[in-house]
C-alpha cells in the first residue's frame, strides 16, 4: 500500500489564509529555544480556513453539525473516486466539466467521496507561486457547483475534495480588486484597522456570507457537501479509486478547521 500526504504545510503567511480581508495568516513565534531554556516550543495563530481545510454547512446554518459533532466514520478509510477535470488558473468548473468527468462514470460508486484533480495542486506548486496561488486558482462556476451536488447527492455521498485552492468566485465582484489585488504591504491582515474597517462595510449586499457576485458557487457547496479544498501532492496519485482519511483539527463549536488528508492506493 502506498500513502500520500495531500496536506499542505503550515508555515508562516503561506498563501492560503493570507489574501483576504477576513484572513489572519498562519504565524508562529517562538516562546522557548534550546540556546536559552533548553527547550523549543512556538505559539501560534491562523485562520479557521489556513491551508488545506474541511468546510461544513455550519459555515451558513447555525443548526449544522460543528466540527466536533461529527460522526467522523465517514471521514476515516473512505472510499474515493478520483476525476480529473484539468484547468488553467482562474478557469471555472462549469457543468458539462462535471457530467463529461463523472456523470456517466460507472466507477463512481454510491457512497463514494470524489476527489476533484485539476492540476492546480501539484506538488510544491504553492511554494512556487506564492499569494497566486491562492488568488490565481481554478475554481467552481455557480452551475458547476450545482451540478455537482445533484450528482453527488444521487449517489449518497457529500464528501468532496479538490486541489482547488478556494471553491468559490474568488471575490470577482468586489473584494478581489479592492482587496486581494494590492499589493501585500498594502492589505494588512486581519486584525489590522485597515481589515477591520473593509470587513465592516463587506455586507451580504457585496459578498458576503457567499453573496453574488463574490462567493456565490461557495453556497451550494458548503450547504449540501462537506468540501476538503486545497490538496497538494495529487499529482502522485496514480489510480483513480483511492481511500481517503480526513483528520480536522478537533476545534469545539468550529463550522470548519484545517486537516491533515491522506489518501491509500493499493
Amino acid at each position: 500500500m502506498k500513502i500520500h500526504n495531500l496536506t499542505l504545510p503550515l508555515y508562516p503567511y503561506m498563501p492560503i489564509g493570507n489574501v483576504w480581508a477576513w484572513d489572519s495568516p498562519f504565524r508562529m513565534e517562538r516562546t522557548m529555544t534550546h540556546e536559552q531554556h533548553g527547550i523549543e516550543q512556538y505559539a501560534m495563530s491562523f485562520h479557521s480556513e489556513v491551508g488545506t481545510r474541511l468546510m461544513l454547512a455550519a459555515c451558513y446554518d447555525d443548526d449544522g453539525d460543528r466540527i466536533d459533532e461529527l460522526d467522523y466514520s465517514g471521514f476515516v478509510n473512505r472510499d474515493a473516486l478520483v476525476v480529473d477535470i484539468p484547468k488553467e488558473p482562474g478557469e471555472e468548473i462549469l457543468p458539462e466539466d462535471i457530467d463529461a468527468a463523472l456523470a456517466d462514470d460507472d466507477r463512481f460508486r454510491d457512497g463514494d467521496a470524489v476527489l476533484i484533480r485539476t492540476g492546480w495542486g501539484r506538488t510544491g506548486r504553492y511554494r512556487e507561486l506564492g499569494d497566486d496561488y491562492a488568488k490565481r486558482t481554478p475554481h467552481f462556476s455557480v452551475a458547476g457547483a450545482e451540478r455537482l451536488v445533484e450528482l453527488m447527492q444521487a449517489k449518497h455521498t457529500d464528501l468532496m475534495l479538490t486541489d482547488c485552492a478556494y471553491v468559490g468566485n474568488l471575490g470577482e465582484g468586489y473584494m478581489f480588486r479592492e482587496w486581494a489585488a494590492r499589493e501585500p504591504w498594502d492589505r494588512p491582515p486581519f486584525p489590522s484597522d485597515q481589515a477591520r474597517a473593509y470587513m465592516r462595510h463587506y455586507t451580504p449586499a457585496r459578498g458576503a456570507g457567499g453573496g453574488a457576485p463574490d462567493w456565490a458557487a461557495s453556497v451550494p457547496l458548503h450547504e449540501s457537501l462537506s468540501p476538503v479544498p486545497a490538496l497538494t501532492n495529487v499529482d502522485q496519485l496514480l489510480s483513480t479509486r483511492i481511500k481517503v482519511t480526513v483528520l480536522p483539527l478537533y476545534l469545539a463549536g468550529g463550522e470548519g478547521a484545517p486537516c491533515t488528508v491522506f489518501a491509500f492506493e493499493e
